[in-house]
């Protein structure tokens, strides 16, 4: 199935078959293929939190508003940011990975890993927030494709209380949550929905508003 395909048949189901279980295995290949997607600086900053124990799930029911694939998914995953990855020690240490591969020289290896611990040194709380939120986002789009074309439903999910869900959890404020996800097999297809046409979203050289 080609991603276009994907794209227009997708939907976000929220009826998931509660007894329908996604092999370890099946998740975790879904994870690495999805690691490879674009981020900056090649720091690797998405991390994903996986919840399948049914206790838990239903301590976190009521944190996400009783929105129940929560519980009824086969998995839900927390998706998640690392500040850390920020730090030169990581930088520099996924660019000698890269030299040791082969992948670049060594002159190459210390311009990357330089301009990227410049990058971010003066960088604001909020700029780095924001650099998070767009690297997990892009692996979390890539996960959602991946995990459509292997034959499951998913749907993203920013309604919850961020606070509660760090603390039922125990993460830590080295870690930004994105947004979850939840995946399984859907047993009631989501409904459709509008989107703008094309001409309403697509500027080019200046910005106008919307007619």
């Amino acid at each position: 199935m080609s991603v276009q395909t994907i794209l227009e048949k997708r939907r976000s189901v929220r009826h998931f078959d509660s007894n329908y279980t996604i092999s370890p295995v099946i998740l975790t290949s879904l994870i690495e293929s999805a690691s490879k997607s674009p981020n900056g600086n090649n720091i690797q900053a998405t991390r994903y939190l996986i919840i399948d124990d049914p206790d838990l799930r239903s301590t976190l029911l009521p944190i996400a508003y009783n929105q129940q694939q929560v519980i009824d998914a086969s998995a839900l995953i927390v998706m998640l940011g690392d500040y850390q990855a920020f730090e030169a020690d990581n930088i520099i240490r996924i660019h000698e990975e890269g030299f040791q591969s082969g992948y670049f020289d060594e002159s190459l290896r210390d311009y990357l890993a330089n301009a990227a611990i410049q990058y971010y040194a003066n960088k604001s709380d909020e700029e780095l927030k924001l650099e998070l939120t767009r690297d997990v986002s892009l692996a979390s789009m890539s996960f959602i494709l991946l995990a459509n074309e292997a034959g499951f439903e998913t749907i993203t999910m920013s309604g919850y209380d961020s606070a509660q869900l760090k603390a039922s959890l125990n993460i830590s404020d080295r870690y930004l949550d994105v947004m979850l996800i939840a995946v399984g097999k859907g047993i009631k297809n989501g409904h459709q929905t509008v989107r703008h046409p094309v001409h309403k979203i697509m500027y080019r050289n200046i910005i106008t508003s919307l007619g």
